[in-house]
């Protein structure tokens, strides 16, 4: 499985990691940590137990940047099965715009500046 090194939710990119014995260390099988913007996941999951996992945590991601800091643990739940399911099951390459130009990130030593291409 390819698993995504960051995925985007609202304006802040959490990177997603694979630990290796994470269910050693506590009964989760994935956390969120919201100061760094970090998911992880362990590594010893099946795929689809993984998948869900990382919908379960995208869960907790997106009410966190939407505003809600306090999750009702049953309600991440039932929705991150949910959403596993819709991502599994649906073909969201209508949702990009085709149109939208490239950004190319060029540093100089005065900063970072945004150029179109």
């Amino acid at each position: 499985m390819k698993l995504p090194k960051e995925i985007r939710v609202g304006a802040n990119d959490y990177k997603v990691k694979a630990i290796n014995s994470l269910l050693d260390d506590s009964d989760n099988l994935g956390n969120i940590t919201y100061s760094n913007a970090t998911i992880r996941i362990d590594d010893s999951l099946a795929e689809s137990t993984f998948k869900e996992t990382l919908a379960h945590e995208l869960v907790h991601a997106m009410l966190y940047e939407s505003g809600y800091y306090e999750h009702n643990e049953d309600q991440v739940i039932r929705l991150g099965k949910v959403l596993s399911m819709i991502l599994r099951d649906n073909d969201f390459t209508f949702m990009r715009d085709p149109d939208e130009e490239t950004k190319v990130t060029i540093e100089t030593y005065k900063g970072n500046y945004d150029i179109n291409i």
